[in-house]
């Protein structure tokens, strides 16, 4: 998918657009067919009363109107943007040209991903630990042998232990002491480890955007000079930036963590056999929906920060200033590079998915020892889903952090700056060097007085 963006930048929209129709199209025919074969063979007597067939026959009617309804809907969506095709050339033609300059940048969602499963392995172990740990105020009850016969129970102090060898006693004494702890640590464990599992998922998924955004804003200001661009943004990063990443990521869990406790508040309330009053239901789900706004703009706000900060080497608060400020001011050209560029990689994905989850059902569907294949093929797509969305979020992540370069180079430098050369420049309502070239000529053809 990334070397056809790559290859044919110039027909990339035309071609995601004809594919995911034809994917989409031909998906929702195999899903009915299945059904459809399922149905039929219900008919026979080796299949009427087999509860796997009857729950493969629900499944795929299901999973049949569901994918017909999104056909519909990216049928729909795809005849709305056919106008869009030479805007999406261009913006894809110019991140092509960073990708293929810095291809070290593939390799960062795999790096993060597996520092993801190492860190969550951690955290499992941690969690497992003190989940198997001893409730606080229950003392640890053991039996100690005295004489033979006589037993007492830990918690004694200074009991004589008589030991008897071969007829011989010897007297021991044990000092047992009782150990009392705070019933209120393992209780605030289990939010610290909460906090940890948010604040540290986002510090890493953080510093790749930091590595990201400084290997594309060196690119950009160096151009061919540029050496390991992607190395020299993790050595800034680890020497410099930690803590803007800290800074950045501990801002999206003080809104992750609330919108947590509201949706299982609701989640509880919703399940109770004595149903909660509509109104608070009603504030529940505002607070959710507030609370996940809120989160995706930081979000959102610290990728351009760190582009800022990679760019004019400023502390996290300046640099989230200054990216708002250039957010606000370029509000149109921003909401239309993200609309139409967030467009066309959801097509991406959802091509990936669609031949993905039509590969996997045909073969599931040959493999006659296999009675319930609805939940494998389901499981395939959304796997692929995510791993389509990894990949393609890189591009997501470079067009944003470009357009950030190019504004700001505009700010520091003037005409002088190498965002004439950018096709970006064009689409952000700013003239290229054809424009300034054809001033220049009209400006020297009147005489100085």
């Amino acid at each position: 998918m990334v070397s056809i963006l790559h290859l044919l930048a110039t027909l990339v929209s035309w071609i995601f657009m004809i594919l995911v129709s034809i994917a989409s199209v031909a998906g929702t025919a195999l899903l009915w067919y299945t059904y459809y074969e399922l149905k039929n063979k219900h008919k026979t007597f080796e299949t009427a009363y087999l509860a796997e067939s009857l729950k493969n026959e629900s499944a795929f009617l299901w999973y049949s109107i569901i994918a017909t309804i999104i056909t519909v809907i990216l049928l729909l969506l795809v005849f709305v943007m056919r106008s869009r095709v030479s805007f999406l050339a261009a913006l894809f033609r110019e991140t092509a040209h960073c990708l293929g300059s810095i291809p070290a940048l593939f390799l960062q969602p795999i790096i993060t991903f597996f520092i993801l499963v190492l860190f969550l392995a951690f955290w499992s172990i941690v969690v497992v630990c003190l989940a198997t740990a001893n409730y606080p105020g229950i003392p640890l009850q053991t039996n100690f042998l005295i004489n033979g016969s006589t037993t007492t129970e830990f918690g004694s102090l200074n009991k004589p232990a008589i030991d008897t060898h071969n007829g011989n006693s010897t007297l021991k004494t044990f000092a047992l002491d009782n150990i009392q702890f705070d019933p209120m640590w393992v209780k605030s464990m289990w939010w610290i480890c909460l906090i940890c599992l948010v604040w540290g998922s986002e510090f890493i998924l953080g510093c790749q955007q930091m590595t990201i955004a400084g290997a594309v804003s060196h690119w950009y200001f160096r151009g061919p000079n540029a050496n390991s661009p992607v190395l020299y943004s993790i050595g800034k990063l680890i020497k410099y930036h930690l803590g803007s990443v800290a800074k950045g990521s501990f801002l999206i869990t003080l809104f992750k963590i609330p919108r947590l406790i509201l949706t299982y508040l609701h989640a509880k309330l919703s399940a109770r056999a004595e149903k909660g009053s509509e109104c608070a239901k009603c504030g529940l789900k505002c607070g959710i929906c507030c609370f996940y706004c809120l989160e995706k703009f930081i979000r959102y706000l610290n990728h351009n920060a760190y582009t800022i900060i990679t760019i004019e080497r400023c502390h996290f608060c300046k640099a989230a200033g200054k990216a708002f400020s250039t957010i606000v001011n370029n509000a149109l050209q921003v909401a239309t590079i993200n609309s139409v560029g967030d467009f066309i990689l959801f097509l991406g994905k959802c091509i990936v998915t669609a031949v993905t989850g039509i590969i996997g059902l045909l073969l599931l569907k040959r493999n006659s020892d296999l009675h319930f294949f609805a939940v494998p093929t389901l499981v395939i797509c959304i796997y692929s889903f995510f791993i389509a969305h990894c990949i393609l979020s890189l591009y997501e992540m470079v067009v944003d952090s470009l357009f950030l370069c190019v504004c700001e180079d505009r700010n520091m430098n003037g005409d002088d700056g190498r965002w004439k050369n950018s096709r970006l420049a064009e689409l952000g309502g700013h003239k290229g060097n054809k424009y300034d070239e054809q001033d220049g000529a009209e400006l020297q053809d009147v005489p100085d007085k």
